[in-house]
């Protein structure tokens, strides 16, 4: 069972890292995201501030994270029908 979570930790550890090097950064919607961040930040306590940046970077990895896995299951599948076709 340890095993096994190292193994998913690992894969979920480099699917990240692919995404990171993939996905820019310095897009117009986090720029957006990031000015009212900035704007809220004159009212709210940091850590508050804090924590719902944490939460919106967890959401936004996890949802990146689901797509590429299915990506991969629908790319799998694409290149199953096509071996049946070659067979």
């Amino acid at each position: 069972m340890a095993q096994q979570t190292k193994t998913d930790k690992l894969r979920n550890y480099t699917i990240i890292a692919r995404l990171d090097d993939a996905i820019p950064l310095n897009t117009p919607e986090w720029v957006t995201v990031e000015q009212l961040l900035n704007q809220i930040s004159e009212f709210v306590p940091l850590s508050m501030l804090n924590n719902l940046t944490e939460s919106i970077i967890t959401y936004a990895d996890d949802q990146a994270r689901r797509g590429y896995l299915l990506g991969q299951e629908d790319l799998v599948a694409e290149m199953k029908k096509k071996a049946a076709k070659i067979a």
